[in-house]
């Protein structure tokens, strides 16, 4: 659980650092959507490995 949480985290503050660069509007960067992908796999497949019961 701690390393999900360090992955996470490294890649939320990628995204922070991609969003706040003023060179690109950063939708038409390919990091964004990247890191977009990366996280939303990520949690998905955290939300799956843990059962609802």
């Amino acid at each position: 659980m701690l390393l999900v949480s360090f992955i996470i985290l490294l890649i939320v503050f990628n995204l922070f650092d991609v969003v706040t660069e003023n060179i690109t509007p950063y939708y038409k960067d390919i990091r964004f959507w990247l890191i977009m992908v990366s996280l939303i796999v990520l949690l998905t497949i955290t939300v799956e490995g843990y059962p609802l019961r």
